[in-house]
C-alpha cells in the first residue's frame, strides 16, 4: 500500500520532474544517433547544419491515460515528400507568423490533431536534429496536458493517431533492426515496434533522447 501510494504521488508529481529535467544539460546528439539507420551511420550524414537550413519543430505530447503516462503518435499519407507515409509526431516547418519553435509545435499539433492546444503546458524541448535529406533543424517540443486529449485530424496530412505508453516504449525488447525500402533503396533500421508499429528515423532518434531523460529523472516510474 505505502508503495503504491508512494507510486502515485510521484507520478503526480511528473510533469514537474520533468520541467526540471529538461531545463538542464541533455543527453544530445549521441543518444540521438543510437537509434539512427544505417544510411545515416554508413554516409556519415552531417549532424550540424548548414545555414540555408530550414526551422521546424515537433510535439511530443504527453498525459495521462489507462493508468500509464502515454504519448501521441501519427501516421502521415503516402506522398512524395521524403517522409512519406512514417510514424511521427505532430509538427511542421515553422511559418513566419510563428513567435517562435514552440508557437510552431503548438499550431501544427492543432491543425493536424484538432488537440486543444490552451490546455498544454510546455515543459522544455530536447535536443534539436538535423535531418539532412530535407535540410531541416527540428526542435521536438515536451508537452504535458492533463486531460486525454480529444482529436479530429485533417485526413489529408494524417491517416491515423495512436498512443502508446511509455511503460512500454522503455522495454528493450520493442527495440528491433530490418531491411526496410526507403526511397528506392534498401536500408538497415533501427525502430521501436510498438504493436507493430514501426517508429524509426527522426521519430525514433527524438523519442530515444527523451527516454534516456525520463529513465533518470523518474527513476521511480520505470523500475529496473
Amino acid at each position: 500500500m505505502k508503495k503504491c501510494l508512494f507510486f502515485r504521488v510521484q507520478l503526480d508529481r511528473f510533469p514537474d520532474i520533468l520541467a526540471n529535467a529538461l531545463s538542464g544539460e541533455l543527453p544530445g546528439t549521441d543518444v540521438q544517433w543510437e537509434m539512427a539507420s544505417s544510411d545515416r551511420r554508413m554516409s556519415n550524414y552531417p549532424r550540424v547544419p548548414g545555414d540555408n537550413a530550414r526551422r521546424a519543430a515537433v510535439m511530443i505530447l504527453l498525459y495521462r491515460n489507462r493508468g500509464d503516462i502515454c504519448t501521441l503518435f501519427m501516421q502521415r499519407p503516402v506522398y512524395g515528400g521524403v517522409h512519406s507515409g512514417q510514424i511521427s509526431f505532430p509538427g511542421g516547418k515553422e511559418e513566419p507568423g510563428d513567435s517562435d519553435l514552440i508557437q510552431t509545435a503548438l499550431r501544427e499539433t492543432h491543425e493536424e490533431t484538432g488537440a486543444d492546444i490552451t490546455s498544454i503546458r510546455v515543459l522544455g524541448t530536447l535536443t534539436p536534429l538535423f535531418i539532412w535529406v530535407s535540410n531541416m533543424l527540428v526542435t521536438p517540443v515536451v508537452g504535458w496536458t492533463d486531460i486525454v486529449p480529444r482529436y479530429d485530424f485533417i485526413s489529408r496530412e494524417v491517416v491515423f493517431l495512436f498512443d502508446a505508453p511509455l511503460g512500454k516504449l522503455t522495454d528493450p525488447s520493442i527495440i528491433k533492426e530490418k531491411m526496410y525500402e526507403v526511397r528506392g533503396a534498401n536500408l538497415n533500421i533501427k525502430y521501436f515496434d510498438y504493436e507493430g508499429h514501426v517508429i524509426w528515423g527522426a521519430t525514433a532518434m527524438m523519442l530515444n533522447e527523451l527516454l534516456v531523460i525520463i529513465k533518470e529523472a523518474a527513476s521511480f516510474y520505470f523500475p529496473a
